[in-house]
């Protein structure tokens, strides 16, 4: 025993960074947390460890009571640092946060694993704040000492419920039955799991939607109906006329340009797709807000070329119809302008602040969860992350900025992979692809039949064997850390990828996942345009073997 004992010390020897309050919590019989269904009984104190701004909550002799629980999806099954659901005894103003019981302990280890610095919900979530989205979950980071072992860095966020400090609408109660009080408030998830309590619908009579309903918690056949009804006539009107301002009675235009221009931004490729969250007051004519956002796990990952839903791996309900819709267009690109030429800029100071301010505690993380962490530092992270965000927003003032193409994106839905029409014409003027073994610079008409792309950009074409179907490409970044796994758009016989960067190391392969040799490419690692054509033998790797592109 005391060789175990001994052994586990020294594993998890990472202690605190002495720069961020440290949150300590005990459990009953020093319990493990395995469930997210059923709390256990903690005790818990809050040491501001000195630092300015910061306010000391109970202490060692005096710890106060709470519960803790698991939380999340593939963030509490695919990591070892876990997040957690926590519940006070009695209401506190953790970290200065407005006084509540109810707060989560976000470990981001996906946003680490993936090299983004612990960014991703922290830009999205000031984001929000920034463009005036009615209410934005706040998050602060600090470090957590759980059963006396330091587990590193996690970040105290508001858990998202219906509180006068929080979604302000009426709290519903469960089971009513009354058609006046059914009619609000509601909190509910377009959600990605068919597990919690929900409705569903079929999204334009085929695609399966599942509604999560988070309050009221247990419905009546009467509340059932109701919000069945809502959504499926919601939905009857996203397929319906785009040039009908119906949907509009029922949807808050201004609330859901909002919550899309930061899903754009953060080109969150998910963000439609599940922990997509939508309230209503009472009263019949009360309309659906989308908010507040939450999880932005699949952002900062490609250099944008594309709308967030058009691409990409997940189905994205709704929004590739709506963004159809020319008012709602039209209207997106007067939020756009006026944030974007106005306060945008101050995103970049809100990055240097918040990276000066995890940056030892990120290094102590680092100890203790190093498989979770590249070689780099995390401010060489941060400032990819960063980059990244410049280039989408550069590219969405491409396609929104004032006196652009009005009314509907430039090619809404239906685009997978590849982007037809990266910006206006006048942005678009050439690109070079190889030809006779060397570099030829195409004007728009003459690409036509290849891609459009600006540039700078890299535009691979293949053909792959006929074996193959439903192609997808996987590629890197110049560190050789996997980026994305995105399906290839189709245009007649070739499979076609754009790249916005220098470089670009590229496979072509049957399918999406990991599947070895097998229907799988070579790797080409290439910094300028061409066509290929991708023989295999057997189940070798396919080759590629470059072509002209006329």
């Amino acid at each position: 025993m005391l060789l175990f004992f001994v052994a586990t010390i020294t594993l998890h020897a990472a202690s605190y960074s002495g720069t961020l309050p440290v949150l300590y919590i005990q459990t009953e019989n020093n319990q493990t947390i395995t469930s997210k269904d059923n709390y256990l009984k903690a005790t818990y104190y809050l040491d501001a460890m000195g630092l300015a701004g910061y306010e000391s909550i109970g202490n060692a002799s005096a710890p106060l009571t709470m519960e803790i629980k698991g939380r999340g999806n593939y963030s509490w099954t695919g990591f070892d640092k876990k997040p957690y659901r926590i519940k006070l005894a009695d209401k506190q103003p953790l970290l200065g946060m407005k006084k509540s019981k109810h707060f989560t302990l976000l470990a981001h280890a996906d946003d680490s694993n993936d090299r983004k610095g612990f960014m991703r919900n922290a830009v999205g979530l000031e984001l929000s704040k920034m463009i005036g989205l009615a209410w934005t979950p706040d998050a602060k980071p600090l470090e957590v000492v759980l059963n006396g072992d330091y587990i590193g860095l996690y970040f105290l966020t508001e858990h998202i419920r219906v509180d006068k400090d929080r979604v302000n609408i009426v709290e519903q109660e469960d089971g009513e039955t009354d058609s006046e009080a059914i009619t609000g408030g509601w909190l509910v998830e377009i959600d990605n799991y068919d597990d919690d309590p929900h409705i569903t619908i079929y999204e334009g009579g085929k695609t399966t939607m599942w509604i999560t309903y988070k309050t009221p918690e247990e419905l009546s056949f009467q509340q059932e109906q109701y919000l069945t009804q809502q959504m499926t006539l919601i939905d009857n009107l996203v397929y319906g006329d785009k040039n009908s301002n119906e949907l509009w009675n029922y949807i808050d235009m201004d609330a859901l340009a909002k919550f899309y221009i930061v899903q754009e931004l953060t080109d969150n490729y998910e963000s439609f797709h599940g922990s997509c969250y939508l309230h209503k007051e009472k009263g019949a004519n009360e309309k659906w807000h989308f908010g507040p956002v939450w999880d932005f796990g699949s952002s900062f990952n490609r250099d944008k070329s594309q709308y967030m839903y058009q691409g990409d791996v997940w189905h994205n309900h709704w929004i590739p119809e709506i963004c159809k819709f020319p008012a709602f267009m039209s209207r997106v690109k007067e939020i756009w302008n006026e944030f974007y030429n106005g306060d945008y800029n101050n995103i970049y100071n809100f990055i240097d602040t918040h990276e000066n301010l995890i940056a030892k505690a990120a290094a102590k993380d680092k100890e203790r969860w190093s498989q979770y962490h590249g070689s780099q530092t995390i401010g060489t992270y941060i400032e990819r992350t960063t980059n990244v965000l410049r280039k989408n927003a550069e590219w969405l003032n491409g396609q929104w900025k004032t006196n652009s193409n009005p009314g509907g994106n430039d090619n809404p839905g239906g685009n997978e992979g590849g982007n037809d029409n990266t910006g206006s014409l006048s942005e678009v003027t050439s690109m070079y692809v190889w030809v006779n073994g060397q570099s030829v610079e195409y004007t728009i008409a003459q690409v036509d039949s290849i891609t459009f792309a600006k540039k700078e950009s890299i535009v691979v074409k293949a053909k792959v064997p006929e074996s193959w179907s439903d192609v997808y490409v996987y590629i890197w970044d110049t560190e050789g850390v996997e980026t994305g796994d995105y399906k290839a758009s189709k245009q007649g016989d070739w499979y076609v990828y754009t790249y916005f960067g220098k470089s670009l190391n590229i496979i072509f392969k049957k399918g999406k996942g990991w599947t070895g040799n097998k229907n799988q490419s070579e790797d080409l690692k290439t910094d300028r345009s061409g066509c290929y054509i991708i023989t295999q033998e057997g189940e070798n790797k396919g080759v590629f073997n470059e072509v002209d592109c006329e």
